[in-house]
Parts: structure tokens; sequence; C-alpha cells
């Protein structure tokens, strides 16, 4: 198929600032017109009448799983659930076995993208050698092999030495670094949120101030490398107030992020010890909650994203204190930012679109993330009224540890379009 038309859909396209009924025409992958009316023949049509018409999604913070641990993920099965949610671009996090230190791992994950021809995937690089936060990575020659950012996700540099060579090797190369922000002496042995629930369990606690310490380190020395320094994954008031300086005092090049279940939901998940809703960070308590929504509000946040951290089964039914960390969340991302954000009247939706698709692609430098003439055919089509429960196991993802499973959720991407190609619709994968 070299041409598609979406007919009578309702456009939003927060890059060009068009809301609107509108049809769109592509040719050879890429959009070639955007207007209304439009009447120019294609090989195929779809009637978008009803539905939301958006670019794709892109997601910064994703786990693959592979290589080495495909029994939890793989590219394809994540791909697969990507789709499902509209997504179309996703960062994948170097904590395969082996990790994403050196220039084979990377390289492997941008050939088996190709092999899949499903989705874009960008693999991000270890800062350090093995994500042990004592010696760098070779961070020019993972961006030479394609490495798209550096990031040790998972665990923070806890060497401010380290990480300021770190930030200045990366600015050095124009490479973005992307720093999960903890501080492990704080943290010991906390496995959720600390406060009034973990009392009430029994359970080990991480004081917000873990995070809030550790925010505040990477922002001072981001800043005195001038580094492009992306905070990924913010959860806590004290995190939001310090992003927010940061911005004020001119630091052009910071940018931040929020995974949807730090907007939605609190530690009260975890009430009956419940394995879901164990992650890292931790669900917050409800005043953390409300700064997080109130930052987004203010653009404190440049960008939604899932954290998606899929696992095996039996990694989830251990005790609580023993289980895994990490929820899935390619497949219900969209539904939450609708449900949680949108249809709460937190904010409208093309603002919920654009930390989803325009701002992702700015902060990564992509030419992604808009519906202007010219540019990548990668669109997703929303009913953004369409009410459905989460069923975990019925997803593409092999992991079926969902926070959201059993939740009811508002808005549901029907069709998913990558390079122009119509890659998923109404729940079927098409080749």
């Amino acid at each position: 198929m070299t041409t598609l038309l979406i007919k009578n859909g309702h456009v939003v396209d927060p890059a060009n600032n068009v809301d609107a009924a509108c049809d769109i025409f592509i040719k050879d992958g890429k959009i070639s017109a955007l207007g209304k009316n439009i009447s120019e023949k294609a090989e195929a049509e779809i009637d978008a009448k009803g539905l939301t018409v958006t670019p794709g999604l892109i997601d910064m913070q994703v786990h693959l799983r592979e290589p080495g641990r495909e029994d939890k993920e793989t590219l394809e099965t994540g791909s697969k659930a990507a789709l499902a949610g509209g997504i179309t671009s996703v960062v994948a996090m170097p904590n395969s076995n082996p990790d994403a230190d050196n220039q084979t791992v990377i390289e492997f994950v941008i050939k088996r993208t190709r092999e899949l021809d499903l989705i874009n995937i960008y693999p991000a690089g270890a800062i350090t050698k093995r994500r042990e936060g004592m010696h760098l990575a070779e961070i020019n020659e993972l961006k030479t092999s394609g490495a798209i950012a550096v990031t040790d996700d998972g665990v923070d540099v806890q060497n401010e030495s380290v990480l300021r060579r770190a930030m200045e090797y990366a600015k050095t190369c124009d490479m973005l670094l992307m720093s999960h922000c903890e501080t492990s002496d704080l943290t010991e042995k906390g496995v959720m949120h600390e406060g009034w629930v973990s009392t009430q369990l029994g359970l080990a606690g991480t004081p917000a101030a873990s995070e809030d310490l550790a925010v505040i380190k990477n922002i001072m020395l981001g800043q005195l490398c001038n580094a492009r320094l992306h905070l990924l994954h913010n959860s806590t008031s004290g995190a939001a107030n310090a992003i927010r300086n940061a911005k004020k005092q001119g630091y052009k090049n910071l940018s931040a992020e929020v995974s949807v279940q730090h907007f939605a939901l609190t530690d009260e998940e975890c009430l009956g010890y419940n394995t879901n809703a164990k992650m890292y960070p931790p669900l917050r308590s409800r005043d953390h909650v409300d700064a997080i929504i109130k930052a987004i509000q203010d653009d404190v946040f440049d960008a939604l994203t899932t954290d998606h951290a899929p696992h095996i089964e039996p990694d989830k039914l251990e005790a609580f204190q023993d289980a895994a960390f990490g929820s899935t969340g390619l497949e219900t991302s969209f539904a939450v930012m609708n449900s949680y954000l949108v249809k709460a009247g937190h904010i409208n939706f093309s603002k919920g679109i654009s930390k989803m698709s325009v701002e992702p692609a700015r902060i990564l430098r992509l030419q992604k993330g808009t519906l202007g003439v010219g540019a990548d055919a990668d669109i997703a089509l929303f009913d953004t009224n369409h009410s459905w429960t989460v069923e975990s196991t019925r997803g593409f993802s092999k992991g079926k540890n969902c926070i959201f499973d059993g939740k009811k959720l508002t808005g549901k991407a029907v069709c998913t379009i990558v390079g122009g190609r119509i890659k998923y619709r109404e729940g079927q994968i098409l080749s």
C-alpha cells in the first residue's frame, strides 16, 4: 500500500495547532495532505467518523527485556503491545542481559527492529559499564552504533564524580543523558512509599527525600556541565518543585517526565499486599499525586511515559517485600492519561497528546510527533469515549503484571499506522 486516505476523523495535532475535523492523505509513508474533504483517490481508505486522529504516541521509557529475558518480554511482543496502545515509537531501556553498554547490543536491537517491521524502537545505552555506576561506558561508541540516549535506568549513578564525568562526556558527544533519581542510602530496603500505608502494612518504606535529593544532585551537576539532562519517572512534590525552580532559573537543557501511574494512583493500591502495585519509584501518597498533577498542568513535566516493566508471574507471586518492582503499561497509557487527566478535568486533550508525542520527539530530537505535511505517517486513531475494563491476561505483552488490571478506563486505540502502513486495527496486528 503506497496511498492511504483517512476520512471524517477529528484531527488533533498539537505541533501545528490543529484541532478540527480533517482528512489525511498518505503517500509513500509520508503525510501528503491534511485538510477538509480531500478528494484524492487512495488504494485504501479508513473511515474515522467518531474517532480522534493524533500523531503516533512516543514512549520514552520502556523495558523490552530482549536480549536475555525473553521469558518476560521480547522486542516483538513489546512492539505489538505498543501498537495496541497507539504507540508508534519507544525508547528501549538498557537493562537487558547483557546490559546495553556496548555496540553489539545496540546494533542487535536496531537490526531486530528492522526485521520485525512493527514500530520504531530506539535503544538507549548505559551510562556506566554493567550499570554499576563505577566506570563509564563508551558513550561516543554507543551513539555511533545508534543509541539515542544513555541511562543507567533502574539504578542511579551514586558517585557524583562519575556522574559529572558522564554528563561532560555526554555533552561532548551531544548525547541525551536520562537519569533515574534515587539516593541508595535512603532507599535501603524500602519496598514502597514511606508513609501511613507502609506503616499499616508493616513494610519498609522509601522516603520521598530519596528521590528529592537525587533530583537536586542531578540538576546541580547538569547545570554545571550544561548537559542535556532528562529526569525519568518523577513522583514527588519535592522533585516537581526542584525541576520547576531549575527551569525558572533558565536551565534550558533540562527535561522531565512522569509515568502515568504516578498521577493516577496512590500508595493505597498496595493495601492487601498487592504486588502489582510494587514499583520504583513507588506509588506515592495523595499529597504527592496532587503536586504531580499540578506540575503537569504547569508544564513542569514535559513528557508522560509508561516505564513498562513486564515480569513473569512467579516474580509477582512472591511476598510483597520479595516481589519484583514494576508494572506493564503500553496498552493502557493513553487510556490512563485520558481518564485521569483529561476526563478528570485537569488538562485538555491536546496537552495530553502533546506530552505523549510532540514533547518526547523534541527531547529525543526525532522527526516525529506531528501530522504536518511531509512528516512520517505515524498515526493513531482513538475512540476517546470507549469505556473498557483492563484484562491484562488478554493483552499482547508477555507481562500480565498491570497495576490497572480490573480497573475501568475510558479511551482506546482503534487503529495504529506506522510509516503509512496499518499495523494494528480493532484488536488485530496486521503485517
